[in-house]
């Protein structure tokens, strides 16, 4: 009788046990929503790429459900504590900080950071100023001074082997020299002056030997010089590049402390329509927020006075939040992972950014 009723339990209480699990979950679920365009607008009703994903989740889950707006995901959170919202919905970043309160679900998309910022038009001086740096001059200085001294040795092995070019004309004959010189760096060769003496054929040729090792050198240099200078001002493309500069940011630690690292300012951002204003109005010198929002935003403003650049910055997941010990999760993680498999987010997402109101 003992066995038959251990037997007995082993069968009723799972079964009992499942039946509690689905009478937990609400016949009408209380959905709670955050976010901004393009994964949320609010309209009379709402609408967005996470809007779109949910819809395709409850559709293939037969769920049936009421939604409500939220302002922040803190507020979210706190509803969801409170057993007033059973699942939140939105461009959510997966971080401890938030998964220690509550549980997330698989990501439903992977985004990075990236930045925008406005087009800065280089100036004919900004062009120009390279070439008057001071790096630029000592280099030529020095270009000069080598010339003249192989000009010198010319000259000196060839006054008495060419008595019409250099025969007491010292002056005439360093010129034809350092002429020579030139012409034998830069490998032109006119044949208009040749050596004709021993001792002047072994300076020119040394002379050949020294001059392609040193104008690669010298080249390269003044290349360098040129590029560092005139790309000095350009418009921001990477976060290397915001020393002492005011950037627009969202309340991220590490994208904060990112910022602070690279020399730059940090200015807090509660959306990106925020950002995207202070942007305008000259306030700060960049945008760094989520690559999405910003493509969104970007595709609608004048491409010829600003510049989206995409870096890889940040990456970060996107999930929906759940109380913990959900029984929707294994069910929603289920319908995210099949319509990430169908690329059909992709697609809710490509749609989103491509629109054009």
């Amino acid at each position: 009788m003992v066995r038959i009723f251990i037997a007995i339990l082993f069968i009723i209480v799972p079964i009992t046990l499942a039946s509690q699990d689905t009478l937990e979950i609400p016949k009408t679920l209380k959905v709670g929503y955050v976010g901004s365009p393009p994964f949320v607008f609010e309209k009379s009703s709402p609408e967005g790429i996470v809007i779109d994903v949910w819809k395709e989740i409850a559709f293939n889950s037969d769920y049936k459900y009421s939604m409500f707006r939220y302002e922040s995901v803190d507020d979210a959170i706190e509803s969801i504590n409170t057993d007033s919202l059973d699942v939140v919905i939105g461009s959510i970043t997966i971080n401890r900080q938030r998964a220690e309160k509550v549980s997330f679900t698989q990501p439903f998309f992977e985004t990075e950071m990236g930045l925008l910022a406005p087009e800065i038009e280089i100036t004919l001086w900004e062009k120009l100023s390279p070439f008057f740096s001071t790096t630029f001059l000592y280099a030529i200085i020095v270009l000069l001074f080598i010339l003249s001294i192989v000009g010198f040795l010319v000259w000196f092995s060839e006054r008495n082997s060419s008595l019409e070019e250099y025969k007491n004309k010292p002056i005439q004959g360093i010129g034809i020299g350092v002429w020579l010189s030139i012409v034998t760096m830069t490998t032109v060769g006119y044949g208009d002056y040749a050596p004709k003496s021993l001792s002047g054929r072994i300076v020119l040729g040394t002379w050949m030997i020294i001059s392609l090792i040193m104008a690669t050198s010298f080249v390269a240099g003044i290349a360098s010089t040129l590029t560092a200078s005139s790309g000095a001002n350009r418009t921001i493309s990477s976060i290397n590049e915001i020393n002492e500069k005011k950037i627009a940011a969202p309340s991220v630690d590490r994208v904060l402390n990112s910022i602070r690292t690279n020399g730059g300012t940090s200015i807090v951002v509660n959306n990106i329509s925020e950002g995207i204003k202070i942007l305008e109005d000259n306030e700060v010198d960049a945008l760094l927020y989520d690559l999405i929002p910003l493509e969104y935003m970007f595709n609608k403003m004048d491409k010829t006075k600003f510049r989206l650049s995409k870096k890889s910055m940040f990456k970060q997941n996107y999930g929906f939040i759940v109380p913990v010990n959900s029984p929707l999760l294994r069910d929603l993680n289920l319908q995210i992972l099949k319509l990430k498999e169908t690329n059909e987010v992709d697609y809710i997402v490509e749609d989103w950014i491509n629109r054009v109101d």
